[in-house]
């Protein structure tokens, strides 16, 4: 690790930054710059979102992979965003001098500083940080390093790995940053995965301050965030929490729908959904959860709702069609039942155990500290204060998580039923949830301390 490396990392997100403040302009705009600063997190994740899976899509098709391809599919997609934006008649606001600053409460203050001493300390203990993890050597690290020094997928590399059916969306943005720091350093590159953290938590604080009080907003997220599973592992350089930070901003954006209407929450989660069906093939049904629950809870109105809820679903399994196109051609397989499970109904006796192990897992205390239990909770306290529409749809993306959960170990027999591991992956997949929880429970809260938070209006 040296300076070099550290800002070339500085020197990508920002890109992925200036990307993603292009899209946000032409998905909704922005008012005044004090809003822009509060949704740059949204707009971050936006940034790497979709200039990842366009990264995957260049890799599919065979173009080169190296800085030029990198900074101009970041130009392009910048140039193209900031056009759509002009011409939908979205316009830059005004520089006004003495602009007004958002005074912070007291609790957010505290909050906040004890967020900021936490992810200070996360970035110097990822700095440091050794390539342990054995899916990170095994194969997600492998694959980034033959794309940086192939220009590519190369075929006869990728086939002797395991996982070849992983979608490629994580070694691309590895393979980006080994550019941007000039050399594959497998140390350093765990920085990058706190950037996205970073970006994940900006997001949540950016979308959810102003419409909830701080009282609700700041103590899950700090509770997720010392949680001893995330602490340890959010930036270590594998999918496991890159598409959990994808999916719950994709859900918060949803959830935020189903409240305000606003078209570009759909379009913004579309985006998102797109990238989580290329980050892992779980990804799948992460985005159908967060769909079919939308589509339940909007049942009374679906010829209103029903279209562009579909067309969010379609866009994003879209996206993941090249690349089962390209397993296909090349022979590698789907990765589904048929790589390593015999099915349901010849396992019937691991139907009890996999459920259990599902929700014990999401409930263990020296895992996820009292993550789920605080989400029950505040979905309770939603229902008895008579808010219906965020509270089903909280309980049928959980209950639609642990039925995913319990299929991963039910359906393929060479798991173990253990939280172990080099065993079964459950404990990886659980986190779903947990990251889910900042973003879905102070709405909740607030749901049932006012019944609808209010949309925020920045002046």
């Amino acid at each position: 690790m040296n300076a070099h490396s550290i800002g070339g990392l500085f020197a990508l997100n920002l890109l992925l930054l200036a990307v993603g403040v292009t899209i946000l302009y032409a998905l909704r705009g922005w008012v005044s710059w004090t809003e822009l600063a509060r949704l740059s997190g949204v707009a971050y994740m936006l940034g790497v979102a979709a200039t990842s899976v366009v990264w995957v899509f260049e890799l599919i098709v065979g173009i080169s992979f190296g800085l030029v391809t990198i900074i101009g599919t970041g130009a392009v997609l910048a140039v193209a965003a900031s056009f759509a934006g002009h011409r939908v008649g979205h316009r830059l606001p005004g520089i006004r001098v003495g602009m007004k600053i958002p005074r912070l409460s007291f609790v957010s203050a505290i909050f906040a500083a004890a967020t900021i001493v936490y992810l200070e300390a996360a970035f110097r203990a990822a700095r440091l940080a050794g390539l342990y993890e054995f899916d990170a050597w095994a194969f997600w690290v492998p694959k980034a390093k033959a794309i940086y020094y192939f220009g590519g997928l190369d075929e006869q590399f990728f086939r002797e790995l395991i996982n070849q059916p992983y979608p490629p969306l994580v070694p691309a943005l590895e393979a980006v940053t080994f550019h941007f720091m000039g050399a594959p350093d497998v140390v350093t590159v765990h920085l990058q995965f706190w950037f996205l953290f970073v970006g994940f938590t900006a997001a949540v604080v950016g979308l959810l301050s102003g419409r909830v009080p701080p009282l609700f907003l700041w103590p899950s997220l700090l509770l997720m965030l010392v949680t001893p599973h995330v602490g340890g592992h959010f930036y270590h350089p594998t999918a496991d929490f890159l598409i959990d930070e994808f999916f719950a901003i994709a859900a918060l954006l949803i959830a935020l729908w189903l409240i305000d209407r606003k078209d570009w929450q759909l379009l913004a989660a579309g985006i998102l959904l797109a990238a989580v069906v290329l980050t892992k093939r779980e990804g799948y049904a992460f985005g159908a959860s967060v769909i079919v629950a939308a589509l339940v809870v909007t049942a009374r109105e679906r010829r209103a709702a029903w279209p562009k809820l579909i067309a969010v679903g379609i866009v994003a399994a879209a996206a993941a069609l090249p690349w089962r196109i390209f397993l296909a051609v090349r022979g590698l397989g789907g990765g589904g039942p048929e790589a390593g499970g015999t099915g349901l109904l010849s396992n019937l006796d691991r139907a009890w155990p996999s459920l259990r192990l599902a929700v014990s897992t999401l409930f263990d205390y020296h895992l996820w500290l009292l993550v789920t239990p605080l989400a029950v909770v505040a979905i309770l306290a939603a229902f008895v204060a008579g808010a219906r529409v965020l509270p089903l749809y909280t309980t049928l993306v959980l209950v639609f998580a642990v039925v995913a959960f319990t299929y991963s170990t039910w359906a393929f027999p060479s798991l173990g039923i253990s939280r172990e591991p080099a065993l079964n992956p459950i404990v990886r997949l659980t986190g779903e949830v947990v990251l889910l929880t900042p973003a879905l429970v102070p709405l909740l809260l607030a749901s049932a301390w006012r019944r609808v938070p209010p949309v925020v209006e920045d002046a």
